[in-house]
């Protein structure tokens, strides 16, 4: 492995910063009743749909959507015009739901230390942005990179900037551990405060549900 520069941290905002991950699930049913003229819930939509398309901006999700439960075929452009409409659907409830105790410490002290630090989301970037700045966060990330763009797709331009850097990944979700996993030398911190069954990782994958020591000792230990 080539001289560790320092740090990079990718940190997810949905399930890992703030309890956000439930608002699209509360409003999908009432959105798309209002979208699309019937409502979908996850008797309709099928698991196994949800969790492939995990992690891929909501366009291609909604694109997913009309195609399996609608039969209908939309384009990505229409996808991503849906989207502007739910993310303005669900704006309020968004922007206003809590930062996980501990969290803004956390990053906070990471910023300190003079890692550079970056959101990764599919959610749209102003719609996060808005949320962090309600609750008094807008200036501890140096950028927050989602939709249209994959997670993938932002690491890897990241790093571009940052060559000899390792990363310092936050999530909640194995769509997150796979992309940021795939570089060498990645700390992944997997986060489940909801108790959300579907969050599955590997066994050696230690799983948290709190910003205290024993994440700093999972750092710690990995360094």
């Amino acid at each position: 492995m080539e001289e560790i520069k320092g740090f990079i941290v990718l940190a997810d905002n949905d399930g890992t910063i703030r309890d956000t991950n439930s608002v699209k699930d509360d409003c999908l049913n009432e959105f798309c009743n209002v979208e699309f003229g019937k409502a979908v819930n996850f008797d309709v939509l099928p698991t196994e749909l949800h969790r492939k398309m995990h992690g891929r901006p909501m366009a291609e999700i909604f694109v997913e959507i009309a195609k399996v439960v609608y039969a209908r075929i939309i384009t990505l452009d229409e996808g991503q015009a849906v989207t502007e409409r739910l993310n303005e659907f669900i704006k309020e409830e968004y922007v206003g739901r809590k930062v996980y105790d501990g969290a803004e410490k956390f990053y906070r002290d990471l910023k300190a230390m003079g890692c550079p630090m970056f959101i990764l989301t599919g959610m749209e970037p102003n719609l996060v942005q808005a949320g962090l700045e309600h609750h008094g966060l807008g200036d501890v990330f140096e950028g927050i990179l989602g939709a249209p763009k994959t997670k993938e797709e932002n690491i890897k331009n990241i790093l571009d900037k940052y060559p000899g850097y390792r990363i310092l990944a936050m999530g909640d979700a194995m769509s997150e551990y796979r992309a940021t996993m795939a570089y060498e030398g990645t700390i992944f911190l997997a986060f489940d405060f909801e108790n959300r069954a579907k969050r599955v990782f590997p066994d050696e994958v230690k799983v948290f549900t709190s910003y205290d020591e024993q994440v700093w000792d999972e750092i710690y230990s990995q360094l």
